[in-house]
């Protein structure tokens, strides 16, 4: 998959004044018109997950909002294929697949994967697929509560499901080639320290593969809440996302712009930057969508 790369807000900046940029919106939003009355649609494309021709379903779930121009869908949450990934899913884990595949090219013969998520679509996806992969091999977690150990498996909504605090890993120093974390750090209390344990995993040469809710216009992060001394404390309204093995969810502690690059490359990344992906195609809409990207040198 073509991604652009951007490493700073001017960078970002100038590409929303392009021409490419305004020519996408301008297809998003013809497309949208000639749905205008409908609560859904569907998409003809191709799916990178499932490897066949999809029919993308683009609704108003997930907080699809009215406008005076229509409706506009959360893009990053919907055009959802038959196989029940959307868009920001599909193209992480297309991203992940042409780099195992590249690293196979370069005679790579052993690579471990780590999610940080077992119980979902996404890293069930990632498991099936993989699994005929004798090379390749495929680790997730979920947080399961302060009074687990790291490592320990057990049995709830999934059998034999891993307890992982990113905070604190139990996985050994340069033992994992590639990482995905999928909207799990804004849920973090101490971000940073999950960044450090991301990067002492990882083997040399070792890449992240790292969404979350980024705000593109912000060029500081916002801290929402913090655990101190053992209490929670909010510096803002709370906010909570869905949690797949939670009903309550989980609270949002942070709000992440362009400094969060800048805090990424301090733990010792290389090549830090934001990916924007946009293909219709493939059904990568919304412009702009990304996700970040980060590489161990050594």
């Amino acid at each position: 998959m073509r991604v652009q790369k951007f490493y700073d807000y001017a960078a970002f900046k100038q590409y929303e004044e392009s021409e490419q940029y305004k020519t996408r919106q301008q297809f998003e939003q013809s497309l949208l018109a000639q749905h205008r009355e409908k609560d859904a649609f569907k998409l003809g494309g191709v799916c990178k997950a499932c490897d066949v021709h999809s029919m993308f379903l683009i609704d108003k779930a997930f907080g699809g909002q009215e406008t005076e121009q229509g409706w506009q869908p959360n893009w990053r949450e919907r055009i959802l294929c038959r196989c029940q990934l959307n868009n920001r899913q599909r193209a992480v884990l297309h991203s992940i697949k042409d780099s195992v595949h590249q690293r196979q090219q370069n005679n790579d013969l052993s690579i471990h994967i780590y999610a940080t998520e077992q119980a979902t679509s996404t890293f069930q996806w990632l498991a099936d697929y993989f699994n005929s992969y004798q090379e390749v091999s495929c680790t997730g977690s979920e947080y399961l509560g302060d009074d687990i150990v790291g490592g320990t498996l057990q049995d709830g909504l999934i059998k034999n499901i891993r307890h992982e605090d990113v905070e604190n890993l139990s996985f050994a120093d340069q033992s994992i080639d590639i990482i995905m974390s999928n909207d799990v750090l804004e849920h973090v209390n101490q971000p940073h320290n999950a960044l450090q344990q991301l990067y002492r995993v990882l083997k040399p040469k070792g890449e992240l593969f790292l969404s979350i809710p980024f705000y593109p216009h912000a060029q500081t992060s916002v801290r929402r809440a913090e655990m101190i001394g053992g209490q929670l404390k909010h510096f803002l309204e709370p906010q909570y996302h869905g949690n797949p093995i939670s009903d309550q969810g989980s609270l949002v502690f942070n709000d992440f712009g362009w400094d969060f690059l800048q805090q990424i490359r301090d733990i010792g990344f290389s090549d830090v930057c934001l990916c924007h992906y946009w293909s219709e195609l493939y059904g990568y809409l919304g412009d702009p969508q990304y996700y970040l990207w980060a590489y161990k040198s050594n």
